[in-house]
């Protein structure tokens, strides 16, 4: 996968992912999206800061442009990053649950049964899942809310 296919990727499963503090605490790259969307508020006077303090401090030109396009990397890496995971396959802890999520999304008719099982089971995949599992249910794995208890 070339760079700019992986950047597209990673634009495709940061818009794709819901952003739910719940699935933080699961999924890393929640906290990495979240991280790209505050670099991509507060960039911009960060940069203009680094070049102010260029010129009025005795500092290399070097120095800061270095740094200036070490600021603007971050939020690039973060969306490779993610085009790389969204592409990853599915560790075996999780097929188990992208399986019941799919049975009870095919059982309440939101999703039709496939015959042919040879798609490739990725977190893009899986993110699609869980959204679709959030419309249509109110939760994302499905749960009843009758079984929590009140104390």
């Amino acid at each position: 996968m070339n760079l700019i296919k992986n950047f597209k990727a990673g634009q495709r499963y940061m818009a794709l992912c819901p952003m739910d503090k719940a699935l933080s605490y699961s999924f890393p790259e929640l906290k990495i999206i979240n991280h790209i969307k505050t670099a991509k508020k507060y960039l911009p006077p960060i940069i203009v800061f680094i070049a102010v303090w260029q010129y009025f401090m005795p500092v290399q030109l070097a120095v800061t442009v270095i740094t200036i396009l070490f600021a603007l990397s971050l939020p690039i890496q973060g969306i490779c990053w993610l085009g790389k995971r969204s592409q990853s396959p599915l560790p075996l802890n999780l097929v188990d649950c992208y399986n019941h999520i799919k049975a009870q999304l095919i059982e309440k008719k939101v999703l039709e049964e496939n015959k042919n099982n040879r798609e490739k089971l990725t977190f893009e995949s899986f993110m699609k899942l869980i959204k679709l599992s959030k419309t249509h249910f109110g939760s994302y794995f499905g749960q009843d809310d009758d079984n929590k208890l009140d104390i």
